[in-house]
């Protein structure tokens, strides 16, 4: 378990480079009210061989000057290496008001450690056509955040899964992936979402990858973004209403997607577990990683858990071992 002493640890992202493993994360010092982490966010970076003993490295990317588009905070993103040059898609904040303003932006890096912004950002925000803006939502926020990056040689082209919400149907129901195209990921083209299933409010911190030739789409979710149909739907089953990560399988890259278990793949018990990615370790098998939020005291640990042990089924499925 990976709890540095003088900052909170919660979203991460991951890239293996030359048999080292790369740690993105939200970061925010412990002295700041757990609550509040959010709006002094940096990204810190810290480095693995084993996905269990890390080195800190530092804060890798920063908000911008004041009045900047990004001048807030830095929120979560992803990281890819393309043409021998790494390139994060990452979330920025700015406050309007009360109003939290979310919009995507691209920073780009030679080593991993040190990152330049890109002139045209932001580079990628909510498309009215189908996502919310603030005016539209009750949650006092443009919910456009946590891109995923991928690239698909076939059509050379750069895909973007984003947190996002839907701009009609009812608001605890509006929690989707957004899906953007691009050929330099500089300019996107946004397109209708990846999956809306109509079960939750937010949908966050998204993973899309391919294992065994099938397509999952990992999420995360609090207790409370369960939307009151599912609740209905549920309300024997408490455990599938829990805080968590789940996963949705499809066998075409872009869908349909289908949940593949009403019960998240990882949730809370006595500590909250939250955000869970999968990732390979050194040994090529597939593990499970998730951040640690608060004990059932109350107290937020923001840290890395060590990595899990998976299954992966010939249908598609996948589960940690206590629930094969």
């Amino acid at each position: 378990m990976y709890v540095p002493d003088e900052h909170y640890l919660w979203d991460f992202w991951l890239l293996r480079h030359d048999g080292v493993y790369h740690l993105f994360y939200l970061r925010a010092p412990r002295d700041v009210d757990p609550e509040q982490r959010h709006y002094v966010a940096r990204v810190g970076h810290a480095t693995s061989s084993d996905l269990r003993m890390w080195r800190d490295e530092g804060v890798a990317l920063e908000p911008g000057p004041p009045g900047s588009w990004d001048d807030t905070a830095i929120w979560t993103g992803s990281v890819i290496q393309h043409r021998g040059r790494f390139q994060m898609l990452y979330t920025a904040i700015q406050m309007d008001g009360s109003t939290v303003i979310q919009r995507i932006g691209l920073a780009s890096s030679d080593d991993l450690g040190r990152w330049h912004k890109h002139p045209a950002n932001p580079v990628l925000e909510a498309d009215p056509r189908w996502y919310e803006f603030e005016d539209d939502s009750s949650h006092h926020e443009r919910a456009w955040r946590d891109p995923y990056v991928v690239y698909r040689p076939s059509d050379a082209a750069f895909y973007a899964a984003i947190t996002a919400r839907q701009n009609t149907g009812p608001q605890d129901e509006r929690g989707c992936i957004a899906l953007a195209r691009s050929a330099d990921l500089v300019r996107w083209d946004v397109r209708p979402p990846l999956y809306a299933p109509h079960e939750f409010g937010q949908m966050e911190v998204p993973q899309w990858i391919s294992i065994n030739d099938d397509h999952q789409l990992l999420f995360s979710l609090y207790d409370r973004f369960h939307s009151s149909t599912r609740r209905d739907r549920l309300n024997r089953h408490p455990d599938a209403l829990a805080t968590g990560t789940f996963i949705a399988s499809a066998e075409d890259r872009f869908g349909p997607f289908q949940l593949a278990s009403d019960r998240p793949l990882v949730g809370a018990s006595d500590v909250e577990r939250y955000g869970a990615k999968l990732a390979r370790d050194p040994d090529g098998a597939w593990v499970l990683l998730h951040w640690l939020g608060s004990r059932g005291d109350g107290r937020f640990i923001g840290g890395l858990s060590d990595p899990q042990p998976v299954i992966t089924h010939d249908d598609g499925r996948i589960a940690t071992p206590q629930a094969a």
